[in-house]
């Protein structure tokens, strides 16, 4: 008969359509031989015409056939190589991408039955050949697991790596930072002498989003030379300590460690030290069976690959708790509650401090370039006494041009009381805001996405940078 290729499911204990069928369901089915017996036997496959008009047979579901023989006319190696690479574990004839292909097209337990029940597999369709070659080979599906695990494990390492290092980097950078916790403690007192006596004043201390909200808040004048409260946090950090206002020159890993995805990188480096634990266990599993091919060389490769792999993926694996040991005490130390479902998340929690970093830059330069402008288009006044006519009037006027007025100050003079604010420190900071130091970071190892499916395994590294 023609089969019906369907999907079988296991029974179920609890009630469903299943279970409601009626048992005494009366059919006619007189003519279903004549309508679904090919060529009057019933036991005959699936025919399929090649392009040259021959009969060829397979026993496998139509569609199913044409996708392996897709993927076998991909791999262009005959089917005893095949067999021989996966079971001497060949790294020349078979990439990562084979292997994955491999592994998504492996034969059912019904398929194995039906080829081993034919006579001359040599009759059958390339794909029922394959299946042929490689059902034979025990635990053939964990064994390709953990060949893939074996090939890809370095450039997962490179891939790991670099994230993991900029988060234990950006999170000691925040944690240390002495500009960034002097801004904060001006944000502090600028806080508590707005908010005065009421419920709000008095803080010892508050969340780090309210950082977002300072250009929000809007001054009384709202004047182009100061309109929000960030804008009046850049004029007194310029006076303080200009270099504040560019504390995040202090943390150069912060801005990366925004863009990364803290729960699928820890996701990551679980899912390395499983792989090695699942390939040590299959190790064990293949050495006890008694099945094994003569030229078997699974236990002796993965074996080599366990004991050389192992040190790095243990290092790996402790590096991953440290760092989200250190990011839940970085999250507790700013005030916030990593147990919260509230609690911000760690890269959301950089962004915000770097959000905060470029508006605030981007003020002090507004508010630099107001007091520049207003310097140059107010003059300055000087008073002469005439040297030879004592009871002559005094006269004012405005110094020649080139001539400096030395009672005058300059765009950064005295800030409070007789200390003045080196103008060193002020160039440097408006310097480095205007040329954006902040974001010559260093260069990142690219994605394995853009690289190429080449079989060479990278060359292993230290862990640590």
């Amino acid at each position: 008969m023609k089969p019906f290729f369907w999907t079988k499911i296991n029974p179920i204990d609890k009630a469903t359509v299943w279970s409601d069928l009626p048992l005494d369901l009366r059919l006619d089915l007189s003519d279903l031989e004549s309508t679904f017996t090919l060529d009057n036997a019933p036991s005959t496959p699936s025919q399929l015409l090649s392009p040259k008009k021959q009969i060829i047979t397979t026993l496998l579901d139509i569609t199913r056939a044409n996708n392996i023989a897709i993927m076998l006319s991909r791999i262009k190696w005959e089917y005893p190589q095949i067999r021989r690479s996966l079971i001497e574990i060949d790294d020349e004839r078979l990439s990562v991408d084979d292997l994955k292909s491999i592994s998504k097209q492996l034969p059912t337990s019904e398929e194995i039955e039906r080829i081993k029940s034919f006579d001359n597999v040599s009759k059958l369709a390339k794909a029922d050949q394959y299946f042929y070659q490689i059902m034979t080979i025990p635990r053939l599906s964990e064994r390709l697991e953990c060949m893939q695990y074996r090939r890809r494990l370095d450039l997962d390492i490179e891939e790991i790596r670099p994230d993991l290092n900029i988060l234990r980097n950006a999170s000691r950078e925040l944690r240390s930072s002495a500009r960034f916790k002097q801004t904060l403690q001006v944000v502090l007192s600028l806080g508590n002498a707005l908010n005065g006596s009421t419920f709000r004043g008095g803080a010892r201390g508050f969340q780090l989003d309210s950082l977002l909200k300072m250009k929000e808040t809007k001054t009384a004048k709202g004047g182009p030379e100061c309109p929000t409260l960030l804008h009046y946090l850049a004029k007194v950090l310029l006076r303080k300590d200009p270099t504040l206002t560019t504390f995040i020159e202090e943390m150069p890993n912060l801005e990366a460690a925004a863009r990364v995805s803290v729960q699928t990188t820890l996701q990551t480096v679980n899912a390395l030290v499983s792989g090695l634990t699942q390939v040590k266990e299959e190790v064990l599993q293949v050495r006890q069976s008694r099945d094994r091919p003569p030229n078997d060389r699974f236990v002796q490769v993965m074996e080599h690959f366990v004991g050389q792999k192992a040190p790095t993926v243990d290092a790996l694996k402790n590096m991953g708790i440290v760092i989200e040991r250190e990011l839940h005490s970085l999250l507790t130390y700013y005030g916030e509650n990593p147990e919260s479902p509230d609690a911000p998340k760690p890269e959301d929690f950089f962004g915000l401090i770097a959000s905060f970093s470029s508006s605030l830059q981007k003020c002090a330069l507004e508010v630099h370039d107001v007091e520049i402008k207003l310097k140059k288009t107010i003059p300055t006044l000087s008073i002469e006494q005439p040297p030879t006519k004592g009871d002559q009037e005094w006269t004012m006027k405005a110094p020649e041009q080139g001539i400096d007025d030395p009672t005058s100050k300059g765009s950064h003079g005295a800030a409070v009381g007789n200390r003045s604010v080196g103008r060193g420190d002020l160039d440097q900071a408006i310097r480095s805001m205007r040329e954006g130091r902040r974001r010559n970071r260093t260069a990142r190892p690219l994605s394995k996405i853009f690289l190429d499916g080449a079989n060479s395994i990278r060359p292993q590294s230290r862990l640590f940078d």
